[in-house]
């Protein structure tokens, strides 16, 4: 390919070059057309501009001779001298300018010379001379305007040379336009036309079943490489069709096969996705498989590594003495164990192993077996073994598609596992929230309870009644706190909220905490930031509920306001007016707050924290969610 490189773009070159050529000689001649046709018009303009000096002359003379002033000649005289200088030093933009021509500068040059020594003295002389006879003297101009004449007839000389060359050029023009076109045609025929006509009749040859028709490969250029393409396309062509049976035979064996694994792939796959137990799953599994591969049995064992066993989940088709034989558990008690640790699936063929110890596969008659590896994430998670009674070589695709099946087991199964364990930790979650909802408010109410039915048995057994009659009062109305406390409890467990009604929520417990403290409650809420998705909501309600519960019981508050900023940040503010605490006791005794670790812990689960400051009159609760914790709901 690398010899025939420069082949190929011969015949671009060459038709490259002799347009580059071609194009080369036009412009040429086209640009010498346009310099002859300027200076044309450059030497036309000098003509005319000649021409007006004997004008000028004769006007000039004539002034002085008629005795016109000295202003009005001067001004004539300084025209002429002006046009004479413009006809000398040229003017591109009109154009205009003198021929490119020894004798024509130097008569130019003979011309001023001759008026400013010998024209100008004679009209300054004449000017300056007394009237005679009512007439001054008129200089003699008739030498002066030939030599004009003799520069206007060297321009025009000049000018008819040029007018010859552009028309012969112009001809030349022609002719090479004609002569190009003729000779672009012929060698667009030779070098185009007839190979694409012979490559036409050889396409259309082979179209119409001429499998043997070839073209003459020739030449240098692209058009043989086309060529020789071509033949070879016609051979290769002839050879499909001399196989084209047996290719369609095989290529319908191969799509076959194909859909075979796509559709075995999908079933199990979509068997696996299904809501199933653990050996149901293995079973259905296993099924399928042996109903894929021809096999006589099949079973699947999950690994325990850290026992070093194997535990039989499902089989199909194996003897009842080949289950009861627990050699099959260890993993290097049978060929199956020994093919854990391999990276590949592992195929037995005992007819090959005449010397090896005999396993209780190969007593129970089975001739082959084909280990495949159940994975996850490139942990072996078990084994499944198919049992052949006769050779049964697997193909390569075969053993592909039962790995990729390994797989889909091994996530199936790893899933059922994730399941179990998110059940565990829903129901650990679960009552997690409810030890948190029974803290030592219930706790403390008991204890008091308790500590004032001893004080009724020891006043009732001291016959102190106003005594009796006090502590039944406090027990009176420690069983109303604790049964206010079991219903918040239970209102808590039921809380539901969403976003919408996230405000109402705030506001439902405010109404119940008013009617049950009997403290007024003020509420703000602004901003326009994001809204808190469902369990940012679920607990900030709870946050605030655990606030005002501790505000009803220890604070003797007469006020309480809330103020929700919704920004950026999320920022909730509870504020009273109670008797506020100890900033130092508090710190020493924080761990013992068990409403304040609930508080906390429900803050991190939203990646929040809490501040509790006191204030001169009262306490200050603030639960900040930052920005950078939120998301869009």
């Amino acid at each position: 390919m690398l010899n025939q490189a420069p082949q190929v773009r011969s015949l671009s070159t060459k038709l490259l070059t002799l347009t580059i050529a071609w194009l080369l000689l036009a412009m040429t001649s086209i640009g010498y057309t346009l310099v002859l046709s300027w200076k044309l018009e450059g030497g036309a303009a000098a003509i005319n501009d000649a021409g007006s000096l004997r004008m000028r002359s004769y006007r000039v003379t004539l002034l002085v001779s008629e005795g016109a002033s000295a202003d009005a000649v001067r001004a004539e005289e300084l025209r002429f001298s002006d046009t004479l200088a413009r006809l000398k030093k040229g003017d591109p933009a009109r154009p205009l300018f003198l021929p490119d021509n020894a004798t024509v500068r130097a008569q130019a040059q003979e011309i001023e010379q001759h008026w400013q020594q010998e024209m100008l003295p004679q009209l300054q002389a004449a000017a300056r001379q007394p009237q005679l006879a009512g007439n001054r003297s008129r200089p003699d101009v008739s030498g002066f305007v030939d030599r004009i004449d003799r520069l206007v007839k060297l321009i025009e000389e000049d000018n008819a040379r040029n007018t010859t060359l552009l028309r012969f050029f112009q001809m030349a023009l022609i002719a090479m336009a004609i002569v190009g076109s003729f000779a672009m045609m012929f060698l667009l025929f030779l070098l185009v036309i007839r190979p694409l006509n012979t490559l036409g009749e050889g396409i259309a040859r082979l179209r119409n079943g001429e499998l043997d028709a070839r073209i003459e490969e020739g030449g240098n250029d692209e058009f043989a490489q086309i060529s020789t393409g071509f033949n070879q396309m016609a051979s290769h062509l002839q050879d499909l069709y001399a196989t084209l049976e047996q290719k369609v035979v095989d290529k319908t064996r191969s799509v076959e096969e194909k859909n075979r694994h796509l559709t075995a792939l999908y079933g199990t796959t979509s068997f696996l996705h299904e809501s199933h137990e653990l050996e149901p799953m293995c079973d259905g599994f296993i099924g399928r498989l042996m109903e894929l591969t021809g096999a006589d049995a099949g079973s699947i064992r999950l690994v325990d590594v850290k026992r070093g066993r194997m535990e039989l989940i499902a089989q199909r088709g194996l003897p009842a003495d080949m289950l009861a034989d627990d050699h099959c558990s260890p993993l290097d008690g049978c060929y199956c164990g020994e093919a854990v640790p391999q990276p590949f699936a592992v195929i037995r063929r005992f007819d090959r192993m005449q010397h090896a110890e005999e396993k209780h596969c190969q007593r129970a008659g089975f001739m082959e077996i084909s280990v495949f590896h159940i994975r996850h994430n490139l942990s072996n998670v078990g084994i499944f073994t198919l049992y052949f009674r006769r050779v049964t070589p697997l193909s390569p695709q075969d053993q592909f598609l039962l790995e990729t099946l390994g797989s889909h087991l091994g996530l199936a199964i790893e899933n059922l596992r994730l399941a179990a364990r998110d059940r565990q930790f829903a129901v650990a979650e679960e009552r997690n929230l409810m030890a948190q909802g029974l803290h030592d408010s219930i706790a403390q109410s008991l204890s008091f309870l308790n500590l004032q039915v001893q004080m009724l048995e020891a006043a009732m057994a001291g016959g102190e009644t106003e005594q009796a009659q006090e502590n039944l009062g406090f027990i009176r109305t420690g069983v109303q706190e604790c049964y206010e406390d079991v219903r918040e409890l239970l209102l808590n467990f039921r809380t539901r909220i969403n976003k919408e009604d996230f405000a109402d929520a705030v506001r439902t417990l405010l109404a119940r905490f008013e009617q049950q403290a009997q403290v007024p409650a003020q509420l703000s809420m602004q901003g326009n930031g994001l809204p808190l998705d469902p369990q940012q909501q679920l607990q900030v309600i709870f946050i605030l509920q655990e606030a005002l519960s501790n505000v009803r019981k220890h604070a003797q508050a007469q006020h309480v306001t809330i103020e929700i900023q919704n920004e950026a940040d999320f920022v909730m503010t509870i504020r009273d007016d109670g008797c506020g605490f100890d900033q130092q006791r508090f710190e020493a005794r924080k761990s013992r707050h068990v409403g304040l670790s609930i508080m906390q812990e429900r803050a991190a689960r939203i990646h929040g924290h809490i501040d509790i400051q006191p204030l001169p009159s009262g306490t200050e609760v603030r639960l900040t969610l930052p920005h950078t914790e939120r998301q869009a709901a």
